[in-house]
């Protein structure tokens, strides 16, 4: 057998899944401070105030500007209600259904990522969370170029092909 590392080769497929992976994270993370209906206006803005003190102190990996405009838009919708806490299991389906738009060959492997599985290197705030799936496969020795069965003794040449040299006759000496 060999050991065989396959990670996702196209970089729009791993930015796909690396974007999902980072917005389940934040939605598992921030979601619940902001439920609908269970958080008081006090709850709201505190929970407004710890993330606008995260954005100003760089904690959130997201430019300054960008991680403000976010805390005050999500702020805003827990005021009018609009916040809910997704389930487990739809966080769960969310992320299977990401696995729809990457390519058939490569929609194990993102389930598996998506599952929890393989090594992660790196972070959000370095650039990117790289994850790699390891798996053994099989050596296939016709792909590598060997021959599917060894040549018989039987098999005669084709039409084109001219029969085997035959030593010259030598004349006989007197």
């Amino acid at each position: 057998m060999i050991k065989f590392n396959k990670t996702l080769s196209s970089p729009s497929t791993a930015a796909l899944v690396t974007a999902g992976a980072v917005l389940s994270a934040v939605m598992m993370v921030a979601a619940p401070a902001f439920a609908a209906g269970s958080a008081s206006k006090s709850e709201i803005q505190r929970t407004y105030e710890k993330e606008r003190a995260d954005c100003l102190s760089g904690k959130t990996g997201q430019s300054q500007a960008t991680c403000l405009k976010e805390a005050g838009a999500a702020r805003q919708e827990a005021l009018r209600g609009n916040l809910r806490t997704a389930s487990t299991q739809e966080l769960a389906n969310n992320a299977m259904l990401r696995c729809q738009r990457v390519a058939e060959a490569d929609r194990e492997d993102c389930r598996m990522m998506v599952m929890g599985q393989g090594t992660r290197d790196g972070s959000v705030q370095s650039g990117g969370i790289l994850t790699r799936i390891e798996r053994l496969v099989q050596e296939n020795p016709t792909a590598a170029g060997a021959p599917a069965s060894p040549p018989s003794a039987t098999m005669r040449p084709g039409p084109d092909v001219p029969p085997p040299r035959q030593p010259k006759a030598s004349a006989p000496t007197r």
